[in-house]
């Protein structure tokens, strides 16, 4: 409409077979990497020439992460931004802010996670999402103890919910298990002298907004646990050190970035 139909077939790549419902393209990318609409003052031409408005999906929203709940409309930031690693690399723990106004006007259908434990089977864990994840993300944050040990009980609790199946007992085992984990907080807390810094506390950030993501309830326990492990394994080397203060905080911020871009970012194939 603006009389740019070369620059359209330069910026956009039909997706032919690849693409699905409601799909037609993707934007290409300069010579030198980034995106097509992307100025030189790291601005969206796109945005400057037609307006909000005319972004696609994840232009529109991103970085934030927006969900449709039982609970409400909850919403969180990806890590993939370095703009929203930055805010979270700080020693105040991340909390959950609740408000009975909606965050956000329009939800996108196509974009959004659906997290609705009651519609899962009787027999799954899962139907106690909610309870599951508010008790992760509080074992995440207890830093009585080293964050490779909490770590450790996140990991051991989901295999450990993963094996319930008996629907008459699942309230109860899920509350034993929970009781486990904090057993084990108290004895670690007795046990050991906490030392831990700024990576230690942007780590444990990232794993309760991997956590509040929803990727347990969209994985399911099997994935979650193989892409966790992935996830343990590239940001474990930074918690072997004993002189933490030594590490980069940057680079940690780095590591987390290219996590969240090849695994957790919108792809279109969920890699573990």
């Amino acid at each position: 409409m603006t009389g740019n139909e070369t620059e359209f077939q330069q910026a956009f790549i039909p997706l032919g077979a690849e693409s699905d419902y409601g799909e037609y393209a993707k934007i290409a990318k300069k010579t030198a990497g980034g995106c097509w609409f992307l100025t030189e003052q790291n601005l969206c031409g796109l945005q400057q020439k037609a307006g909000h408005e005319h972004l696609d999906t994840v232009c529109q929203w991103f970085p934030r992460y927006p969900m449709d709940t039982e609970r409400g409309i909850e919403v969180s930031l990806s890590f993939s931004c370095p703009a929203a690693v930055k805010l979270v690399s700080r020693e105040k723990p991340l909390r959950i802010v609740r408000s009975e106004i909606s965050p956000i006007s329009m939800i996108p259908q196509d974009f959004v996670t659906h997290v609705y434990p009651s519609q899962q089977p009787e027999n799954s864990a899962l139907r106690y999402y909610f309870e599951i994840e508010g008790h992760l993300i509080e074992v995440l944050q207890s830093r009585l103890i080293q964050l490779k040990e909490r770590l450790a009980i996140v990991r051991q609790t989901i295999e450990g919910l993963s094996l319930l199946t008996d629907s008459e007992t699942m309230g109860r085992d899920i509350n034993q298990l929970f009781q486990a984990d904090y057993d084990r907080i108290d004895a670690g807390a007795a046990a050991v002298q906490i030392v831990e810094g700024p990576l230690h506390w942007l780590i444990e950030n990232y794993f309760v907004n991997y956590i509040f993501r929803k990727n347990l309830y969209s994985h399911g326990f099997t994935k979650m646990l193989q892409q966790f492990d992935l996830i343990q394994d590239r940001l474990g080397s930074f918690l072997q050190g004993t002189d933490a203060e030594a590490i980069d905080i940057s680079a940690v911020a780095d590591a987390i970035v290219r996590l969240e871009l090849k695994y957790n970012h919108n792809s279109r194939k969920s890699e573990v």
